[in-house]
């Protein structure tokens, strides 16, 4: 008998369960979710993502609307010291759409343009001592105590 049970009843087939959604859905709100989740972390990282890698025999320094990092940059007297200059700050922040790196004292003006990096290399004095270095296109400029760093030569 075709269709019964041994009992002799009717044997019914069991309709597939039409709320299940197929596993295929659900790896491909998966993959949506971490592609939209990659993008914005993508997105929200680019200054740190896309970096340039550091010279190596370049001292690095940061050129930002926060001052000079470091504060202090040391050199001996009379070398030829280079400098990685770099920033990440935006150019409608910037004055001219560059940061600079100004030694009135030294006869030192450099620009760098926003979002870059570049090395730098500038002659030391001979005469050791403490020289003032700032930036006079961003945040009050020169008059801005935070837009100065020191140029400490040593013998």
């Amino acid at each position: 008998m075709s269709g019964h049970h041994e009992t002799g009843r009717p044997q019914h087939r069991r309709a597939p369960d039409q709320r299940a959604m197929p596993w295929g859905r659900y790896v491909l709100a998966a993959t949506v979710a971490i592609g939209v989740l990659g993008a914005g972390v993508a997105i929200g990282f680019s200054d740190f993502l896309d970096r340039p890698s550091p010279s190596a025999a370049a001292l690095p320094v940061r050129l930002s609307m926060a001052g000079f990092e470091p504060a202090v940059i040391t050199a001996k007297a009379g070398e030829l010291l280079t400098l990685e200059l770099w920033t990440t700050d935006a150019a409608p922040h910037l004055q001219g759409g560059v940061h600079t790196l100004i030694s009135d004292e030294l006869g030192f003006y450099e620009e760098l343009p926003a979002e870059s990096r570049r090395d730098v290399s500038l002659r030391m004095p001979t005469v050791a001592g403490d020289y003032d270095i700032y930036c006079d296109t961003c945040c009050g400029g020169k008059q801005s105590p935070t837009m100065h760093a020191i140029l400490r030569v040593e013998t």
